[in-house]
């Protein structure tokens, strides 16, 4: 559940981020920064990835804290 909820925390994150970044840009006028949106959307996909493999994770990070 822990894994989950960081999973969701970060796709959360990466879509506030997301929505500041493109509320500072339509209000400056900005160019849209490539490297910036890749980062964000980065951000977003390890979300998505952990979120889906959330069980693998889990019991990955319980046999390292095993040992």
């Amino acid at each position: 559940m822990l894994v989950r909820f960081v999973a969701v925390a970060i796709i959360g994150l990466s879509v506030l981020e997301t929505g500041l970044y493109a509320a500072e840009i339509f209000v400056h006028h900005l160019a849209i920064g490539v490297v910036h949106c890749a980062l964000l959307t980065f951000l977003l996909l390890l979300g998505i990835v952990i979120l889906a493999r959330s069980r693998a994770v889990a019991e990955w990070l319980s046999e390292k804290l095993d040992e």
